[in-house]
C-alpha cells in the first residue's frame, strides 16, 4: 500500500525523498496491520514513522532558515501542530501498545495531514526555493 505518487512533488529532492519515505512507511505500517504482524513490529513502525516525521520538521526548517523563507513562521506553526499530535500518538501507544483504534488514528493523522500540508505549505516553500537558489 502506498499514499505517494508524484503529484506530491514540491520539487526540492531533500523534501521530495524525505515526503516519500514518511508516506510510504505509513503505507508499510497499514500492510503490516493487514497482514496481522506482531505488536512489535507495528511499534517499531510506529516509532520509525515518529521518528522519521521529527527529523524531517527539522530539516525542512533548516531549509527555509537556510533560504530566508518568508512564510517560515507560518509553516513552523503548521509543524508544531503535528508534532503535538505525534507526541499523542506517541503517548498512547506507550500507554495501550498497537491497537486497531490506534493504528486507525495513526494512518488518518498522518496520511491526511502530510498530504494536506505538502500539497498547500510545501510546494509554497518548494516553489520559493526553486526561484529563490
Amino acid at each position: 500500500m502506498t499514499y505517494w505518487d508524484d503529484s506530491l512533488l514540491v520539487g526540492v529532492s531533500q523534501i521530495d525523498s524525505e515526503h516519500r519515505k514518511l508516506l510510504d512507511m505509513t503505507g508499510k505500517l497499514m500492510e503490516a496491520c493487514t497482514q496481522g504482524k506482531g505488536h512489535a513490529e507495528i511499534t517499531q513502525i510506529m516509532k520509525l514513522i515518529v521518528s522519521h516525521a521529527k527529523d524531517h520538521i527539522r530539516n525542512e526548517e533548516n531549509l527555509q532558515q537556510w533560504h530566508a523563507y518568508p512564510g517560515i513562521n507560518a509553516h513552523k506553526r503548521a509543524h508544531a501542530q503535528l508534532g503535538m499530535q505525534l507526541e499523542a500518538l506517541e503517548k498512547e501507544l506507550a500507554t495501550t501498545g498497537p491497537n486497531v483504534a490506534l493504528t486507525a488514528k495513526f494512518n488518518n493523522t498522518l496520511v491526511v495531514w502530510y498530504i494536506n500540508h505538502i500539497n498547500t505549505e510545501d510546494k509554497k516553500l518548494g516553489e520559493y526555493i526553486s526561484s529563490n537558489p
